[in-house]
């Protein structure tokens, strides 16, 4: 197929709603900053994100994805190698978590990775590789090895710690497995004897002081969900969400306008970006942001329906599934429906790393919708 006509078919809705987005984000990142000093050179910084981020999605757009995927092994070995050196670095001295790999460049020029992060692409075009070279994921065999694949990165980002990293895994993990023919009895059955460990686990949390929950939980995770339980207030946790309703209240319906934000949201330019984004657009404003990322997710869903082979149906039903995932989970923590997990709102949140992985997610989605105009035109030849 002729670079012409892959321009000509190229979504370039898609890529435009998701410019947008991120570039927002970038405006909601300098209203944040304008109330601290120290945040002054976040915007700039998250435009650079966002420009180079634009550079990775179009790469990825127009390397076939099933040349990509022929090197899912390797990819898989150097996502397991980059946590495995995270947590061989060791915590952060100031954050007491290791999540990061700092790559010093000359003029004493830092830049930090995230590799919990690219986990997340890595792992989409792993798993849907290697359920796509299976005739029957269904086979105990298969299912098993696809489990054990999906289950180490996911645990050595949780002991990071990094929970919503990892919720974020096993959200790609399962969506993968239920668009790769997951039986539904198997489900079903799944369901059933995952359910009394779930009611075990639930009671457990409403103890003042839970026994099984305190084993599987840092003291950091485990403060966030009692203060979710029981409105500690004074907390760090209870006061992000407190200020979080404040904003998103003080916002209306229309908004104080941009750049009019009074209330200094806790982590405004990363998991609360959202809530900066209510104060100034209200009510209105953030139906349109979820409007904005709901059509993103709608397209993926739709080119993973259109998709040429079952390989491009799994990559862009993970994007999909993780889009949905992130979007829920940072949107009900904002507003209170669920404990603060530190999860980034997608496109908006500062971060490089994420933003990156982000746009190269998009790029695969819009790899694949080429794929299938590349294979209509094949087909015609």
């Amino acid at each position: 197929m002729s670079i012409k006509r892959e321009l000509r078919e190229f979504d370039y809705i898609l890529a435009i709603l998701v410019i947008v987005l991120s570039f927002i984000g970038v405006m909601m990142i300098q209203a944040f900053a304008e109330l601290l000093p120290r945040y002054a050179t976040l915007p700039d910084q998250q435009r650079f994100h966002v420009i180079t981020g634009v550079i990775v999605m179009l790469i990825m757009a127009f390397v076939d994805y099933r040349f990509i995927a022929r090197f899912y092994i390797p990819i898989y070995v150097i996502c397991i190698a980059l946590l495995a050196a995270v947590l061989l670095i060791g915590p952060d001295n100031i954050t007491g978590t290791a999540r990061w790999i700092r790559i010093p460049f000359p003029g004493g020029f830092d830049v930090s990775v995230q590799p919990s992060e690219f986990a997340k692409v890595f792992l989409i075009i792993s798993l849907a590789t290697f359920i796509d070279k299976r005739e029957n994921i269904n086979r105990f065999i298969w299912l098993a090895l696809y489990l054990v694949l999906a289950t180490i990165p996911i645990i050595m980002v949780i002991i990071q710690p990094s929970l919503s990293a990892g919720t974020v895994l096993i959200a790609i993990s399962l969506t993968i497995l239920f668009i790769g023919g997951l039986y539904l009895r198997t489900i079903i059955i799944t369901m059933l004897l995952a359910l009394p460990m779930m009611t075990i686990f639930y009671f457990d949390m409403l103890r003042q002081y839970p026994i099984i929950i305190s084993q599987i939980l840092n003291e950091r995770q485990l403060q966030r969900i009692q203060t979710f339980l029981y409105l500690e207030a004074g907390s760090d946790a209870s006061l992000q969400m407190e200020r979080s309703l404040f904003a998103i209240g003080s916002g209306g319906l229309y908004g104080r306008g941009f750049m009019q934000n009074s209330t200094f949201v806790i982590h405004g330019h990363n998991d609360f970006v959202f809530a900066v984004a209510a104060e100034q657009f209200g009510f209105v404003g953030s139906m349109v942001l979820l409007a904005i990322i709901g059509i993103i997710i709608v397209k993926c869903l739709l080119i993973a329906y259109r998709a040429p082979d079952n390989l491009g149906r799994l990559i862009a039903a993970g994007v999909a599934g993780k889009l949905i995932f992130e979007t829920f989970v940072n949107v009900s923590v904002v507003t209170a429906l669920l404990p603060n997990t530190g999860m980034p709102f997608p496109f908006m949140s500062y971060g490089g790393t994420s933003m990156w992985v982000h746009m190269a997610a998009i790029g695969l989605v819009l790899n694949v919708g080429l794929s299938r105009t590349r294979s209509m035109f094949e087909s015609n030849d």
